[in-house]
């Protein structure tokens, strides 16, 4: 009971963050509310492990909570239900992919001066979630790649800072990105 009371606020997020990419999986615009409650409660969780950049991350999270909210609502062409799903153009992944390996050394190089734990580690899970939430607010099926990449690599630290229960929302998080893959493709080639 001990346990449950002292991380009670990271065991909230972690099944609030489980249920954000479930109804987003399912492309319910109430994902976003739920992840806005979710990345709230993440700034704390972040900010006591000293990982300064997800903490910052959370914070954009929360904007973007947002904007994703908006554009999922009323972002969709008239006559149509709900935003569709679409590909990224190739020439759009080349420029992201620079833009996050740019970021990453970046926000390594500033967390290197404050006492982030693992700056740039923290830095590189920084700039892919940036990158990664842009892409799940704008529809874009390639999102959940990036996601499962980023979610593995975030379970890795989350264990090495011993953010057990963070750490296996992470897991779970990455296998939920790789069944929302499919049945966003599904989704995409049903609409095509």
């Amino acid at each position: 009971m001990d346990w449950i009371a002292q991380n009670l606020i990271e065991l909230t997020a972690s099944l609030l963050g489980i249920a954000y990419v479930i109804l987003a999986l399912k492309q319910k615009a109430l994902c976003w509310p739920v992840g806005i409650v979710n990345v709230g409660m993440y700034i704390f969780v972040f900010y006591q492990a000293r990982l300064f950049g997800d903490m910052a991350l959370q914070a954009f999270y929360l904007v973007m909570g947002f904007y994703g909210w908006y554009n999922w609502v009323h972002g969709k062409a008239s006559g149509e239900k709900k935003l569709p799903v679409i590909r990224m153009a190739g020439k759009t992944v080349v420029i992201l992919a620079l833009i996050i390996v740019t970021a990453a050394v970046v926000f390594g190089v500033v967390l290197r001066a404050t006492s982030s734990s693992l700056p740039f580690w923290d830095g590189a899970t920084t700039a892919l979630g940036l990158a990664a939430t842009w892409m799940t607010a704008r529809k874009y099926l390639e999102n959940w790649l990036l996601w499962i990449f980023t979610d593995l690599l975030c379970t890795g630290i989350y264990i090495y800072k011993e953010l057990y229960l963070t750490s296996a929302l992470y897991l779970v998080l990455a296998m939920v990105a790789a069944v929302a893959w499919f049945e966003w493709k599904k989704n995409l080639q049903h609409d095509s």
